[in-house]
């Protein structure tokens, strides 16, 4: 005995039921396996970085050298410092090589940022003056006598200066003389065929400054 239309009907309704449910199934697992993706990274994958030392403080015109460490899906973690792309959000207070190397520019705040992968991780940088915030000027050739920041020199004597931050180290600064007739170079602290009278010495770097007084008799 043939089958009559409302078999088929039903044969056709139950055939599109178990299809819609295995659509459905399919789909579940689907997004199951996007959930676990997220909530269960690959163990090769960069889930993380911290940047060390956290809030650091650096003196002017000195450097810092900052680490990345990424965190991976497995647990691990490793120094990523090397491939990490570095940013400093203020580059007038402090810059920052590729390697992590940060050089202090002027006194503020900054946000040193490490970045790979889609990830990212960022720590303060403070520049700070270091001390008193001045420069102490020597006089390293040319000079008779010195005493403190006073120097003494002959007529025509060529003159070479110093300028040193509060911690010693010895700075480029723009150097400055307050009488014309004894001129000093401003690049590189040095006067030559010093004139007869007496003069201030001013070195400038990084926002602070150093004075001195050069007679020349």
């Amino acid at each position: 005995m043939s089958k009559g239309p409302s078999s088929n009907r039903r044969s056709s309704l139950a055939s599109f039921k178990t299809h819609r449910w295995t659509l459905v199934s399919l789909l579940l697992l689907a997004a199951f396996a996007v959930s676990c993706g997220k909530f269960f990274p690959d163990a090769n994958s960069l889930v993380a970085i911290s940047v060390t030392p956290s809030n650091a403080s650096l003196q002017l015109t000195k450097t810092q050298q900052f680490t990345a460490i990424g965190s991976f899906g497995d647990g691990t973690s490793k120094d990523i410092s090397s491939s990490a792309s570095w940013g400093s959000s203020d580059a007038t207070v402090a810059t920052i090589n590729s390697s992590g190397l940060a050089s202090a520019i002027k006194t503020g705040t900054t946000t040193i940022t490490a970045s790979q992968s889609g990830q990212s991780g960022s720590t303060t940088l403070t520049v700070t003056t270091g001390g008193g915030g001045n420069l102490t000027i020597s006089c390293t050739a040319g000079c008779t006598s010195t005493s403190g920041t006073s120097f003494t020199a002959s007529v025509g004597s060529t003159l070479t200066f110093r300028a040193q931050d509060s911690s010693g180290q010895t700075v480029n600064a723009t150097w400055t003389s307050s009488n014309p007739n004894i001129p000093i170079t401003a690049n590189t602290g040095i006067i030559t065929n010093a004139a007869s009278g007496t003069t201030t010495i001013t070195a400038t770097a990084n926002g602070i400054t150093g004075t001195g007084t050069l007679t020349v008799q």
